[in-house]
């Protein structure tokens, strides 16, 4: 059958037939591995709501993995920087092995990254599947000669994980009696949950903790008029721009002529593309007190970005063995951005006469982006007036 209609899912959630999630390795990567963001850390708060955090044992090893790689090549990067930076300021003291102790407070990239990976699974209340134990390997190799997914006419080999961690989870839905919500946006895991009738994709984990949530009418009624009709954007802009200002941008680019050397400073933010309301996802909500309501907004977002960029140009002297300085000029190239926006709101007297919004902050799904420029000439038309 095919994937759930979201119209659907939301009446088995609040019916109580789905009551646990799992997420696919290729969310945390869509996330940068960042543990600690508002969308992974929001899953900490379904426990409340009776609701379970599932990963396939195998999907967990995956992340560990993908998590090691990650913290190893962060310090290889660190390691690099540093020895250049005391190298440039010739500084003795602290040495690089110094402040990388100090970075890594002596931890390995394996243990480190063990640790982030574990504290996570605790704070989260995550229960890991034993796969192997759910799943016979007759049940695989039939459905691996029968070709059922997530087997396709690919290279067959690299579904094995994927198989084993979809039988576990459907498995273990078997034996609680209960559906559960599978959030992922790879084909395969698709091809599987549409042909099961207890794992229901969804492809992005803020619309998949928004169907959980399940936000009361009046409060989804109240955001609509405020982003729409009211102040809510205008509210909202300032908040971004601060945000878009706190990107970080690396620059790549070619002169056709001679090298080049590029660097990037603060973005402005010149426009914002909003989404349509029904887009925007509701993945916490908690209530201090009678007269608030806290409420974490995820909103789809094109922002128009203005990013200067100096641009410095050398050519190598083959006779007097040095470099020699062709010029230097400044370009201001806008960038359209597909971001996701996390936005915090206190909500005051609900559907009374004195509602109104409060933005707490607002943080993008990134922070870090690479802009492509291509061949670059040193020469510009302005060069020849």
């Amino acid at each position: 059958m095919p994937v759930t209609e979201e119209s659907k899912l939301s009446k088995m959630l609040a019916d109580g037939q789905i009551n646990a999630i799992s997420v696919d390795t290729n969310i945390f990567d869509e996330k940068s591995l960042q543990l600690n963001g508002t969308a992974l850390q929001a899953i900490s708060r379904l426990a409340a709501l009776h609701f379970d955090f599932l990963l396939s044992g195998t999907v967990a090893r995956e992340i560990g993995r993908h998590l090691e790689r990650s913290t190893t090549e962060a310090l290889r990067t660190a390691r690099k920087a540093v020895g250049m930076a005391l190298g440039a300021f010739e500084t003795e003291a602290p040495t690089r092995d110094d402040i990388l102790e100090q970075i890594s407070g002596g931890q390995t990239a394996g243990s480190a990254a063990e640790k982030r990976f574990n504290d996570y699974l605790a704070a989260t209340n995550c229960v890991v599947l034993d796969d192997t134990a759910l799943v016979d390997t007759a049940t695989i190799f039939n459905a691996y000669f029968a070709g059922d997914p997530p087997f396709g006419t690919g290279s067959k080999k690299n579904e094995f994980p994927d198989a084993l961690a979809l039988l576990a989870l459907e498995r273990v839905s078997a034996q609680r009696g209960k559906g559960i919500i599978v959030v992922s946006k790879d084909g395969d895991w698709r091809s599987f949950c549409e042909r099961s009738q207890v794992l229901h994709l969804v492809p992005d984990i803020e619309r998949a903790l928004s169907l959980i949530n399940h936000p009361p009418v009046i409060l989804r009624a109240a955001l609509t008029a405020w982003l729409v009709g009211g102040d809510g954007r205008a509210d909202i802009e300032p908040f971004l721009a601060r945000a878009v200002e706190n990107l970080e941008f690396s620059v790549n680019g070619n002169s056709t002529s001679g090298e080049m050397y590029a660097h990037a400073w603060a973005g402005e933010l010149r426009h914002t593309g909003w989404p349509e309301t029904d887009e925007i996802d509701i993945i916490e909500m908690e209530s201090p007190n009678d007269e608030t309501l806290q409420v974490t907004l995820s909103i789809p977002l094109i922002l128009t970005v203005r990013v200067p960029i100096e641009i410095e140009f050398s050519m190598w002297d083959s006779i007097d063995r040095e470099s020699v300085g062709m010029g230097s000029r400044t370009i201001e190239p806008d960038d359209e951005l597909e971001m996701r926006a996390t936005v915090n709101i206190t909500v005051h007297d609900l559907g009374g006469e004195s509602e109104y919004f409060d933005v707490r902050n607002c943080e993008l799904d990134r922070n870090y982006l690479e802009i492509e420029l291509g061949e670059v000439s040193a020469f510009v038309h302005e060069d020849y007036d």
